[in-house]
């Protein structure tokens, strides 16, 4: 009888195990994405058409101006 519940208590030990392996895999794979996703959004990686367009457009091909002022 001992024998018995030794051997069903390692059958269900392993499907928990191969289980739990399984959750542990695929939650490091969604916290992976999650604080990758944060980490770009904070270094500002991830942005919208909108806010690109609101910014002023640099124009670089122009010649510099010796007499102008710096930018405050």
């Amino acid at each position: 009888m001992i024998g018995v519940l030794f051997a069903v208590g390692l059958f269900f030990a392993r499907r928990i195990l191969r289980l739990a392996i399984k959750l542990a895999f695929v939650g490091a794979i969604v916290f992976a994405l999650f604080a990758g996703g944060l980490f770009g959004w904070w270094r500002g990686w991830f942005e919208t058409s909108t806010a690109k367009e609101q910014r002023p457009a640099t124009q670089t091909n122009q010649p510099r101006n010796s007499n102008r002022r710096p930018a405050r």
